[in-house]
C-alpha cells in the first residue's frame, strides 16, 4: 500500500523524495569525480558527499522497509510466587492498516507459537486507522497457549490519538467492535476485569483495563475481588498506569504503547515518545516505586512514519518462576 493510502501518503512521499535526493546526490557526485579532473582536496570533499548521501539513502531504505519487517524475540525472567515456571508471550501494537497486514500478523503468530508459550498477553492497539480491516487480525485466532490468550484495548482502538507534535485528538471509537471480534477468535478481552488462572498448586490473576487516555479505564474494578496472596499481572496498554497508586496491588504490569521510541539513535535512545510517557518507560524491564515490576514491549507495528530504527519489532518471551 506504499503511496496508496491517503492517511500516510505524505509520510511515504517524504520517503520517496529523500531516497531520490540522496540517491541522485550520490550518483551525481560519483559521475562528477569520474568526468572532471579535480584537485585532491575537492575530490576528497565530493567523494565524502557521495559516500554520506549513499549511506543516508541506505539508512532510509533500511528503516522504512527492512527493520519494520524483522521480528525479534526478547527473553526476560521474573520471580513471582507460583508453584511451577510459566512462559508468557507478550505482544503489542500490531497497528494493522497501511503498514501492516494479515501476512505480517501471521508471521507474528508463527513466531509466538514456535516458542510454545503457556500464556499469551496482547497489550492493545490492534488497528492503526479507523478504516483498517478487522479481518487482518484473524490469524490471532491461531495463537496456541495452554493457559489462554488475554488482551486489552489500546488508545488507537478506542479512538484516542496524538500527533507527532503531541496534540491529542479523538477519532471514531472501534473498541467494542474490536473486542467482540477478538472474543470471537477465542481471545479473552479484559475490560476493567480480571481472571483467576489455576496453575497446579498455585494460582495467578490476570487483570486488564481499557486505555488510560479514555474515560473508560477503571483500575479499581480490574483489581477487585482478588484472592489474598495470589500474584497479579496487570495488563495495561499505557505504562503510565504505574503512576496510579492503585496499580501497586499488581506484582507485574505489562504494557506497550511506546514502540520503544520507534526511531532510536545509538547512545542517545529514542528521539520521540508518545505524549506524556517518561523516557524511563520506553522499553524493557523497569523497576517502579512500589514492589511491582513494569514490562514495556516495543510492539510490532508503527504509527506516524513508515519507520523503525534500532527499535526492532518485538515479541517478549517472559519466564515467570
Amino acid at each position: 500500500m506504499f503511496l496508496l493510502s491517503p492517511q500516510i501518503f505524505f509520510w511515504d512521499l517524504a520517503i520517496v523524495l529523500l531516497i531520490a535526493f540522496f540517491g541522485c546526490t550520490s550518483l551525481g557526485c560519483t559521475v562528477w569525480i569520474r568526468r572532471k579532473s579535480q584537485c585532491p582536496c575537492r575530490k576528497f570533499l565530493i567523494s565524502a558527499v557521495a559516500t554520506v548521501s549513499a549511506l543516508a539513502g541506505a539508512i532510509i531504505v533500511y528503516g522504512a522497509f527492512i527493520e519494520p519487517r524483522i521480528i525479534t524475540v526478547t527473553e526476560h525472567t521474573i520471580d513471582l510466587e507460583i508453584a511451577e515456571p510459566l512462559t508468557i508471550a507478550v505482544v503489542s501494537d500490531f497497528h494493522v492498516g497501511p503498514y501492516k497486514d494479515k501476512r505480517f500478523v501471521e508471521k507474528v503468530v508463527r513466531t509466538i507459537n514456535n516458542r510454545l508459550p503457556d500464556l499469551v498477553l496482547l497489550a492493545g492497539d490492534y488497528l492503526y486507522t479507523e478504516d483498517a480491516r478487522l479481518s487482518d487480525l484473524e490469524p490471532l485466532g491461531n495463537l496456541r497457549a495452554s493457559a489462554g490468550v488475554f488482551g486489552v484495548l489500546g488508545n488507537h482502538d478506542q479512538g484516542q490519538l496524538a500527533s507527532i507534535f503531541g496534540n491529542r485528538f479523538f477519532t471514531f471509537n472501534r473498541g467494542e467492535d474490536i473486542a467482540d471480534f477478538l472474543e470471537s477468535l477465542g481471545i479473552q478481552m479484559l475490560r476493567n476485569e480480571n481472571r483467576v488462572l489455576p496453575l497446579g498448586d498455585s494460582s495467578l490473576v490476570i487483570a486488564g483495563i481499557d486505555d488510560l487516555w479514555t474515560s473508560d479505564a477503571d483500575i479499581e474494578a480490574a483489581l477487585r475481588d482478588i484472592p489474598d496472596s495470589v500474584p497479579v499481572i496487570l495488563l495495561s496498554h499505557n505504562p503510565n498506569v504505574v503512576q496510579d497508586p492503585r496499580s501497586r496491588a499488581a506484582d507485574l504490569i505489562v504494557s506497550g504503547h511506546t514502540h520503544g521510541g520507534q526511531v532510536r539513535l545509538p547512545s542517545l535512545g529514542s528521539l520521540i515518545l508518545p505524549v506524556g510517557i517518561p523516557r524511563r518507560f520506553e522499553q524493557g524491564i523497569i523497576p517502579t516505586d512500589s514492589d511491582a515490576t513494569l514490562l514495556v514491549t516495543r510492539g510490532v507495528g508503527e504509527t506516524w512514519g513508515r519507520a523503525r530504527f534500532f527499535a526492532w519489532p518485538e515479541v517478549v518471551l517472559l519466564t515467570v518462576q
